[in-house]
Formats: structure tokens, sequence, C-alpha cells
């Protein structure tokens, strides 16, 4: 995948709707973590959100060019044993030209409703 230096951040919303308050503003208060906590190396990550992956679409897709990782982060209300095994089973699929390539999942009917408890769960899931 070339590297595209005009748009290292993107940010897009998957649904509007009031149902997906939480996820989204999950995905935001994530992204916001990860270019805070790389900020010294901006140049060298790219993050995007809604990213397609093969046949998935990662929720947040995290990119640090300098050491050559990839972060898929998936944000699952429900997770269950088949829905862990068809994203293993499609992200393994995929190709990452000489970058390791890790998927984590965050569990969001785990996580607080409260913002400030939301915020400081949010940093075990950082890389």
């Amino acid at each position: 995948m070339p590297i595209d230096w005009k748009n290292l951040f993107k940010v897009r919303l998957a649904s509007s709707d009031n149902s997906m308050q939480k996820h989204e503003i999950v995905k935001l208060l994530l992204v916001m973590k990860l270019i805070n906590k790389h900020k010294k190396i901006k140049n060298w990550i790219r993050i995007y959100t809604e990213f397609d992956l093969g046949e998935k679409k990662s929720d947040v897709y995290f990119e640090n060019i300098r050491t050559k990782e990839c972060h898929a982060f998936e944000i699952q209300k429900n997770i269950s044993t088949k829905w862990l095994k068809e994203t293993r089973e499609s992200y393994d699929k995929l190709e990452f030209n000489n970058f390791d390539f890790l998927w984590h999942v965050i569990p969001l009917d785990k996580l607080s409703n409260d913002i400030t408890k939301l915020n400081k769960e949010l940093d075990k899931y950082l890389i």
C-alpha cells in the first residue's frame, strides 16, 4: 500500500444513529490519544477511521512507518467466537509489505459511560 503523505489523518463517522454515539466517541478518543502519544513522530504515522482492509473495515487503523507497524482497532459491543474467527481469517489474508500487523478488540460494553473514566480506560489499548 503506497504512503499518501498528504492524508495522514482521516476521521469518518460510521453512522449518525443515536445507538452508535458511544462507539463514535470511543473511536474519536482513541484517535486523539494515538495522535497525542505519537506527537513527536507525527510525520511518521497515519491514522484512519472506517478504513477498508480487504473484506473488513477497521474502526481505527494506525500505521507507524518508522517502526513498520500496522494496528487495526475493532470497537465491538457483541464479541462472539464466530466474529473473532471471521475477523482473524479476514486479516490473515492481508499482506502488509514488510510491516508487522496486529489487531486489537475493544469491548464497547465493558467501557464506562462516564467520559472521564472512559478516557482512562482507553489507555490500556494504546500502543
